[in-house]
């Protein structure tokens, strides 16, 4: 099936908005969120902060994710994904634009924190869109090339933050964002229709409470979000050392790390758009536990490559292209098995997956700058433990009628 083919399925509530649109809405967020990465220095020159306390750019934007995603789920369900999704962009686009007006750093950081929270509703809106108009199969291929697409920006974020921050200082990114943002919302005014069927006269929408504690003791819930929450916590874990390690152990400056790196989202980029393909060809419990051995041998391969020859480029490259490809592919099975389980309250089940899983796996960044201390092997061990977890959390996700 095509990517074409996917944005025009007409599911059991209606026919699906475009796909490119959904696409473009959920980018908008991790967009958000790097594109000020290049810039940092300056922002840190600009408030007279230290070149740490300038990372709180990207702290509290994650704060922000984190509190906005899982109540945008519910907002979605309860009010409809039309409106939460027009309101959260207007929300962005002002919010940039005040970033570029604040002169105090505090203030800044209050209206990143505005920012995620409206930008939020792009990445759970459109999950769960695509859950209110494709059945379980349409809605892996769909989210498949969602999340093709954020894999993306975090490669443009920087290609574009980088030179407009060098022509006209850092405050431009915010412009950018912003200009984005009003794009995207016009886009979506006109585009977009209600997906969410109405509450019936008998039928009332159950609070908010009553969802998580259904959805947290659900094993299939539980174990794609763990899924997810691993899969990216891999990646957060080697991000924290990254640069550190390519520049100590083999002289490599950061300019070229930022291509390498570049080149790894873009393998990752060609496993979420192979994974359509995939589960077409061996359906989606096969094509889950394929990703899952993928994902496994190649951190274990990681471990034992350092173990064995140390730090080599061989070593880490290899591995982690692997790693990448298989997790394209397990990405969004895994967010589709979240808002699967529970169609009737998509928007809750995706806002609250999404939030767990940024949380779970931000933390892994943390754990992984306290064990890195010159030496990467630690560091390799915690990717290779949270490899073997996709074994895991794949075993939690039996039974799932949606991958039969």
């Amino acid at each position: 099936m095509t990517a074409i083919a996917v944005s025009e399925h007409t599911g059991p509530h209606g026919r699906a908005p475009s796909l490119w649109l959904l696409s473009l809405a959920s980018s908008l967020s991790p967009f958000g969120m790097i594109v000020v990465v290049p810039a940092l220095a300056m922002f840190a020159e600009r408030y007279g902060v230290s070149q740490g306390n300038a990372q709180f750019l990207i702290a509290t934007y994650l704060f922000g994710l984190g509190v906005g995603q899982p109540l945008a789920g519910s907002l979605s369900d309860r009010f409809g994904r039309r409106p939460v999704i027009l309101i959260g962009f207007v929300l962005f686009t002002l919010a940039s634009i005040a970033c570029v007006i604040v002169n105090s750093f505090a203030a800044l950081l209050v209206c990143r924190t505005l920012q995620a929270l409206g930008v939020s509703v792009g990445t759970v809106g459109s999950r769960a869109i695509i859950r209110d108009t494709h059945d379980a199969l349409s809605a892996t291929k769909a989210l498949a090339w969602i999340g093709a697409a954020m894999g993306v920006a975090p490669v443009i974020g920087p290609l574009i933050g980088g030179p407009l921050t060098t022509w006209g200082g850092p405050r431009l990114v915010f412009l950018a964002s912003a200009a984005l943002g009003a794009a995207v919302l016009l886009a979506l005014n006109a585009r977009l229709t209600e997906t969410r069927i109405a509450a019936g006269p008998s039928d009332e929408v159950q609070h908010w409470t009553t969802s998580y504690r259904q959805l947290l003791t659900a094993r299939v819930f539980v174990g794609y979000t763990l899924m997810y929450a691993f899969i990216q916590g891999s990646f957060f874990a080697f991000l924290a050392v990254a640069a550190v390690v390519f520049s100590d152990h083999l002289g490599i400056n950061a300019a070229v790390f930022g291509v390498i790196w570049g080149a790894m989202g873009l393998v990752y980029v060609v496993g979420a758009a192979s994974c359509a393909r995939v589960t077409a060809w061996l359906g989606i419990r096969k094509a889950l536990v394929l990703s899952t051995w993928m994902i496994t041998i190649a951190g274990v391969s990681l471990l034992v490559a350092t173990l064995l020859v140390g730090v080599t480029l061989a070593g880490l490259l290899v591995p982690l292209g692997v790693l990448m490809y298989g997790a394209g592919i397990q990405t969004p099975l895994a967010v589709a098995g979240s808002v699967n389980c529970r169609p009737d309250i998509a928007g809750t089940a995706a806002g609250l997956s999404s939030s767990l899983a940024l949380v779970i796996s931000g933390s892994f960044s943390m754990v992984a700058g306290y064990l890195y201390a010159g030496d990467f092997l630690p560091v390799a061990g915690l990717i290779a433990v949270l490899s073997c977890m996709a074994i895991v959390t794949c075993w939690m996700t039996r039974g799932d009628s949606a991958t039969a």
